[in-house]
């Protein structure tokens, strides 16, 4: 499976090209931190902001208005189970209240999203509860959704889902060569390269 040259991540690489391969968070960060950029935020978050950069020399976090108001974990008297989510973030004080209400809490795929504003419902803290509790009920039992901006780990998961016997060293040299290929980061990609190199 041969790969087109790869190119460098860099202030004159085109935002379609940059959106047609694979990039490692580090690459993301070392980019974003020379440009001046933030460098915090998930895969997603970063992938955006070099997207932006790359289209107009800017990004919208850097032109936009003084931001949202404080933090719902600032409020008087501390987070209770009926206080309503207004402005969601991923603190201390955040994390000590799911301590509190959950055993083996961790920040999971669920309670990210609301830490990147994409809930827009009208819920409480009881309600994040049990929306946690859910979506590790699902994860556990293997049927939670990967995020998109997680191809590695959808990658693995379909790798050995076609390749029951499949070792990971096998996986892993499988995911470098399409990591390491224009287009998209899946096994599908994959089989279908591979059986293309064949015929």
């Amino acid at each position: 499976m041969a790969a087109s040259a790869r190119p460098k991540l860099t202030p004159s690489l085109d935002a379609k090209t940059f959106g047609k391969w694979y990039w490692e968070v580090k690459e993301l960060v070392a980019f974003l931190r020379e440009q001046g950029l933030s460098s915090t935020g998930l895969k997603a978050d970063l992938t955006k902001r070099v997207r932006e950069f790359l289209s107009t020399g800017d990004v919208a976090e850097r032109r936009a208005a003084p931001g949202k108001g404080p933090r719902d974990s600032a409020i008087p008297g501390g987070l209770k189970l009926s206080t309503p989510v207004q402005n969601y973030n991923n603190d201390a004080a955040t994390r000590s209240f799911f301590e509190k209400h959950l055993d083996g809490f961790r920040f999971n795929e669920y309670l990210r999203g609301f830490a990147k504003g994409i809930s827009g419902q009208k819920i409480t803290y009881g309600d994040l509860v049990e929306g946690w509790k859910k979506a590790e009920k699902k994860r556990s039992e293997g049927k939670q959704e990967i995020g998109k901006q997680f191809e590695y780990n959808q990658f693995t998961r379909d790798f050995f889902a076609a390749n029951s016997g499949g070792s990971r060293k096998e996986m892993m040299e499988a995911w470098r060569t399409i990591r390491n290929c224009e287009g998209p980061n899946t096994y599908k990609e994959f089989a279908r390269r591979n059986k293309r190199k064949r015929s």
